[in-house]
């Protein structure tokens, strides 16, 4: 059976790192009344399905941005995680059949107008945060992700084949133009249901969410879109690093030795705070008994790739740990190297000091 008008919205959201991190008790008595659960409760959630520290989520008043024939929501909504990202999500409503939305998915693609309003949004609440975020820097790059959000009861059968799934595919990759047959196939290959009336399809640029109760499915997907970010952020200061450490090897200069002991101190510290961020990241959000939630997080990872981000980020960290091995066994010989002179330096003292 086609579908007539869908009903429901579209979310642009963008995730930005801003520091190190933050400390969300200190920003919540900033911004008191926007608090709220990051996973709304739900009969169908599990009690122990949550974030290792659940984020702050407030709502931000931004001016509405035109976008081909839809405008966004004045209301957007901010989502500040602890581990140092903030995610901002716009809003944009939704009626009319599937095809006409495909005038809609390719002005998201890179949408600069929008990208801009995020930035400007995340500037003002570290503003407000302050001290609250360790470190901060807005860093130049973000993460966009698209998520379609429809009302189940718009839609006569929630199917990939009723919705139609060439429309469907255009959709997720955000284009106007006809995809080949592999293309829509890939796009469309793992459809996600918990009921008859449900459907979650997710790719690369945009997911597609057909719930009643879509809060805690669209919370996942944004902190995939965050932890991407995250990890490429820690895999580029990681890269930065190894940088640093070679040089370090590659010093041969008159007082390399004298400035050893400085260099492994930086060594340590970035292994440290990589390991650390790495470990916060990837462990931050539980879905231990939900295993709805956990394939729709499945599912992002695999689009997403964080699977082979976190194997090279895991690969630089073992490799840092093994230079800063050596170069600890450098500053050994040093050591070893010095006290030998002194030894020698002592007993020639001795015996001119005996022949005198």
């Amino acid at each position: 059976m086609a579908v007539d008008r869908i009903a429901g919205e579209c979310r642009v959201m963008f995730a930005f790192e801003v520091g190190f991190a933050i400390d969300l008790a200190r920003a919540t008595a900033r911004m008191p009344a926007g608090a709220r659960e990051a996973l709304p409760s739900s009969r169908r959630l599990p009690a122990d399905c949550d974030f290792t520290h659940t984020p702050l989520r407030v709502a931000v008043t931004r001016r509405s941005v035109p976008i081909a024939a839809w405008n966004t929501a004045a209301d957007a909504e901010a989502t500040i995680y602890e581990f140092g990202a903030i995610s901002i999500a716009f809003r944009i409503p939704l009626a009319g059949p599937i095809p006409s939305l495909r005038g809609l998915a390719p002005a998201l693609w890179n949408n600069a107008a929008l990208a801009t309003e995020a930035r400007a949004a995340v500037e003002e609440l570290m503003r407000e945060l302050g001290d609250a975020i360790t470190r901060p820097e807005l860093r130049a790059t973000a993460e966009d992700f698209v998520i379609f959000s429809v009302d189940p009861a718009s839609v006569a059968d929630p199917s990939v084949d009723a919705m139609g799934a060439a429309d469907l595919a255009a959709l997720l990759r955000l284009e106007d133009g006809a995809l080949s047959a592999d293309s829509a196939r890939d796009a469309v290959a793992n459809p996600i249901s918990y009921g008859p009336r449900d459907l979650v399809l997710v790719d690369w640029a945009a997911a597609l969410v057909v719930d009643a109760e879509p809060a805690a499915t669209l919370a996942v997907l944004e902190f995939a879109n965050v932890q991407l970010v995250e990890l490429k952020h820690l895999d580029t200061e990681l890269d930065r690093g190894l940088d640093q450490v070679w040089s370090m090897l590659n010093d041969r200069s008159l007082f390399s030795r004298f400035r050893l002991r400085a260099n492994l101190r930086r060594l340590a510290e970035l292994e440290l705070e990589g390991a650390a961020l790495f470990d916060s990241v990837s462990n931050a959000l539980k879905l231990f008994g939900d295993q709805h939630l956990a394939r729709v997080q499945r599912a992002a990872s695999h689009r997403f790739r964080i699977d082979d981000w976190e194997r090279s980020i895991a690969r630089k960290l073992s490799t840092l740990a093994s230079l800063s091995e050596r170069l600890e066994a450098r500053q050994s010989q040093y050591r070893s190297e010095l006290l030998e002179w002194i030894i020698i330096a002592l007993i020639a003292f001795e015996i001119v000091q005996a022949l005198w």
